[in-house]
């Protein structure tokens, strides 16, 4: 999906909001105007909803989002992930994955349940009203199927969903798992046949550690489906490591993709997003990798990233993320230094 409708964006914020955050702010850090959200047909771009939920766990240092009694620390999935990463087979995968949430955490349990060719996986929680638009259940689901789906390289399909509930917004519901769903079931459930289970696992260490640097981007995604115009943008603009960024204006790049300007605003427009804060995100993601290269001076990636000098970078930095260059870099060293610290929710 390369973008995401107003309910999931809304939907959210609810743990947010009964822990006590202020939206406005959480909204205004993900760079996500509050006008669309008042349309109920608006689509908003998947990268920014990333950054929303990112930064919901992060205020919170939470990766329940608010949504169960205790918290799970932010960090919980990416440790996860790196005990995972030693399975050979996507059934060791989930069967090491489940074992350790059901381990570390009483707010939730997980199941995988085998029935001839179909494998049920279930999840329970323990406070199931805490999550009272079932925001975070079906978040869940989407997180376990796409890290499987990215982990063996092929999107794995489908075949039902059980809820024991009606969804809010049945279109969104569909296209988040494209299947048969099937309302007033006992669990909460994915059913997949049981031959993705063999599948080996295709990812390098390295591969998975861009991926959860990323995350959880790539969680929103079926692998390969962000065939997007902002997704075309991004790989366009993206340098090379150690190159200076390309920046041209909407004309060139337009022209680069045979349309119009008018209409690359347009279908921008309609995914939620418009070229310059393309070309912000790129900017500050790229910024925030590149700051955590110690041997990079603020004046290198500044000039990495085309600015005319450190003092326009350092400005542009602290709008997009809350911090200046050297405080984002003092704090993530600091967090690197202190593991058990509680990370900056800028960041």
């Amino acid at each position: 999906m390369a973008t995401i409708g107003t309910h999931y964006i809304k939907s959210a914020l609810g743990g947010a909001i009964a822990k006590g955050l202020d939206p406005k702010v959480l909204l205004k850090e993900a760079r996500i105007p509050e006008k669309p959200l008042r349309d109920p047909k608006a689509r908003i771009h998947v990268d920014l909803v990333a950054k929303l939920y990112d930064g919901i766990a992060k205020a919170l240092n939470d990766e329940f989002m608010g949504f169960t009694e205790r918290p799970c620390k932010v960090g919980t999935f990416a440790l996860m992930a790196d005990w995972v990463s030693s399975a050979h087979t996507l059934e060791e995968l989930l069967t090491r994955g489940i074992r350790f949430y059901n381990q570390i955490t009483d707010e939730l349990q997980m199941s995988l349940v085998y029935e001839g060719d179909h494998v049920y996986l279930t999840t329970v929680f323990r406070r199931p009203e805490l999550d009272f638009e079932h925001f975070y259940i079906e978040y869940w689901h989407v997180i376990w199927h796409r890290f499987a789906s990215w982990y063996i390289g092929k999107p794995i399909k489908l075949l039902a969903a059980y809820i024991n509930y009606t969804p809010i917004e049945a279109d969104e519901f569909r296209l988040l798992f494209r299947c048969p769903t099937y309302l007033k079931s006992k669990f909460n459930r994915l059913v997949f046949h049981r031959s993705y289970l063999g599948q080996p696992l295709v990812r390098s260490q390295r591969e998975l550690q861009v991926f959860l640097r990323r995350a959880p981007i790539d969680l929103l995604t079926i692998p390969g489906e962000d065939t997007s115009l902002t997704a075309r943008i991004n790989q366009m603009l993206t340098p090379p490591p150690n190159q200076v960024i390309e920046l041209p204006n909407s004309s060139v790049i337009a022209q680069r993709l045979g349309m119009s300007e008018q209409t690359l605003r347009r279908k921008l427009s309609a995914e939620g997003i418009s070229y310059q804060q393309i070309k912000d995100n790129l900017r500050s993601d790229l910024a925030s990798k590149l700051l955590g290269n110690r041997n990079l001076t603020i004046a290198a990636i500044a000039k990495l990233l085309d600015f005319s000098e450190p003092r326009a970078f350092t400005r542009a930095f602290k709008q997009w993320q809350g911090q200046t260059p050297k405080e984002y870099r003092a704090a993530k060293q600091a967090a690197a230094l202190n593991p058990s610290s509680r990370p900056a929710a800028s960041s």
